[in-house]
């Protein structure tokens, strides 16, 4: 009888066990799952009549697209060995995967639930994405089209300041740096932290979006202080992140449109507006304008003539004020527009405002306007005129305001109310000769 040691017998039997079941598929459910500190995945496989204790290396774990938990029906691929310091076997899985769709749906529903009732997706909970964000925080990976076609757009769009955070977007780690990223760009002080964060990968299958269905990622996209978008995949692609995020982006390209505003159309828009709103301060001093030129009536010389003409000085003084107030305000606006980001009214808003300021300011220009306008009416000759007066003017239209006077000419004209009288005076004799009436 050959004899053995115990070390000799176990290597034996390891040997055994390894060459007969070196590569093996097991379909089962998970059991008693514990997360070393090493990062090693130990945990039993069983059925509804058998168990066996597992193990799943940490480089392993890392490189899955989900992550186990208790009670969820999989198939690993992996072989039976044996660990001789216990006198046990174990499979050691290489490879896991849900044993079905239906199954990870099912999961990824009761998640769902949970996460819900908590209050976690509530629109409530939302905040509002900042118009022009000064800085942008974009957690996505370092490398690949995403973040290019992201910076790109952006720079098109309205070039702002870009903070990456490079993190796996795939894999069983995925998870952690991604829940690191946001954490991490929250507790950076006030000057360095984002004005907005976009957490970005691109399209994959359901497996490869995994990591951004786990409740550790979900959790620390409601807690973030900063606004943040989701843009995960395709437009078709839906995650739990999508839900606790403040805004959901179809795709990263879309996500980098809704973080800003396009300059060429936010020019064109201030440039229209201003405008509109110079046309309407024009068409309102133009009517101030002609009203008070309506008191000019026969153009009149005289008295009045000097009033007129200091009130055109007036005028032509308060338009070149308003042009010139436009313009500094259309620079301030300018400037607030891409040195302010915290404005989070839209430039509609904005313009309303400006508009009321100018109507105030030109308030109590209208209100002087009014107070001559009303001078210029009780002081006119038109009100004399509707006491039965008349206004006698010589040929060459100058003021006749004596008989003296009115014997140098063999005609003139006498203004009524409602016209003009020429008559012609016989020279030998003070009095009229013949009229000939104007209207």
């Amino acid at each position: 009888m050959e004899e053995y040691t115990v070390s000799r017998l176990s290597a034996l039997i390891k040997r055994s066990m390894e060459q007969n079941f070196s590569r093996i598929q097991l379909k089962a459910e998970v059991s008693a799952l514990k997360v070393h500190t090493s990062g090693h995945l130990y945990f039993a496989l069983k059925d509804a009549e058998a168990v066996i204790d597992a193990v799943c290396w940490k480089y392993v774990a890392q490189k899955q697209n989900i992550k186990l938990e208790d009670g969820m029906e999989v198939k690993c691929i992996g072989q039976v060995t044996t660990y001789p310091m216990r006198s046990k076997y174990q499979f050691v899985v290489e490879q896991f995967e849900l044993s079905g769709a239906g199954e990870l749906l099912k999961i990824l529903e009761e998640r769902k639930k949970k996460l819900a009732a908590e209050g976690l997706f509530d629109s409530s909970r939302k905040k509002s994405i900042p118009f022009l964000p000064r800085t942008i925080g974009i957690i996505t990976s370092p490398t690949g089209a995403v973040i290019r076609d992201m910076l790109q757009r952006i720079g098109q769009r309205f070039p702002r300041h870009i903070l990456l955070w490079p993190v796996l977007v795939q894999g069983l780690d995925a998870c952690r740096q991604i829940v690191e990223a946001i954490d991490g760009m929250n507790a950076l002080s006030e000057d360095k932290k984002p004005d907005l964060l976009i957490v970005a990968r691109g399209g994959g299958s359901f497996e490869d979006l995994m990591p951004f269905n786990e409740e550790d990622i979900v959790r620390a996209v409601a807690r973030s202080g900063i606004p943040l978008i989701s843009a995960v995949g395709h437009e078709t692609d839906t995650t739990l992140i999508d839900y606790a995020a403040d805004l959901r982006a179809p795709t990263p390209t879309a996500a980098a449109e809704f973080a800003v505003p396009e300059k060429i159309k936010l020019r064109a828009d201030i440039d229209r507006i201003f405008s509109k709103l110079n046309l309407i301060m024009s068409n309102n001093m133009e009517q101030k304008r002609l009203f008070l030129r309506s008191n000019k009536i026969l153009d009149i010389r005289g008295l009045m003539a000097e009033k007129i003409q200091r009130l055109d000085y007036a005028f032509e003084r308060a338009m070149s004020s308003v042009n010139k107030f436009i313009a500094a305000k259309r620079l301030l606006l300018a400037h607030i527009i891409v040195q302010k980001p915290q404005i989070k009214a839209n430039v509609d808003d904005v313009f309303q405002k400006l508009r009321f300021l100018f109507f105030t300011r030109f308030e109590s220009a209208k209100n002087n306007f009014a107070i001559l306008a009303n001078g210029m009416e009780s002081n006119s000759h038109v009100n004399i005129l509707r006491k039965g007066f008349a206004f006698v003017e010589s040929p060459d239209m100058t003021p006749i305001t004596s008989v003296v006077e009115a014997e140098k000419y063999h005609s003139f004209s006498l203004t009524f109310l409602d016209g003009k009288l020429k008559v012609r005076r016989e020279p030998t004799q003070v009095g009229l000769f013949g009229t000939d009436a104007q209207t």
